[in-house]
């Protein structure tokens, strides 16, 4: 077996363990939606939109890393819709709240699928 193969490998083993992962965080993600959108925790709202967002840049980023483009997209795409309501500090209403929960289930789907 060559570096490369050995390299490869590697790599493979280590996507098989992100994809492992995923699911918890993404377990996460939707817990921390649903404490938000219940209007439970309002003290720490913004933070908590804060980490939200970040949270989506980080699994956008690191599927990139791994080969999984349609998560990358998906998690890039409710990062980008958390964007204007972070910066400006405003609190998602009822709507928004549901478009954030489609592209929640929308990452979800797309960890799911093949990449």
């Amino acid at each position: 077996m060559s570096a490369a193969d050995d390299l490869a490998a590697a790599l493979a083993e280590l996507a098989v363990e992100y994809r492992t992962k995923l699911g918890p965080r993404l377990d996460a993600l939707d817990a921390l939606h649903a404490e938000l959108a219940a209007g439970q925790g309002e003290a720490g709202r913004n933070q908590k939109l804060q980490d939200l967002r970040r949270e989506l840049h980080t699994i956008a980023g690191s599927a990139k890393t791994f080969g999984l483009p349609a998560v990358t997209e998906a998690a890039r795409a409710g990062e980008h819709f958390l964007d204007p309501l972070c910066d400006a500090g405003k609190a998602p209403g009822v709507a928004e709240w549901a478009a954030l929960k489609t592209l929640l289930e929308a990452l979800r789907q797309a960890a799911a699928g093949p990449g």
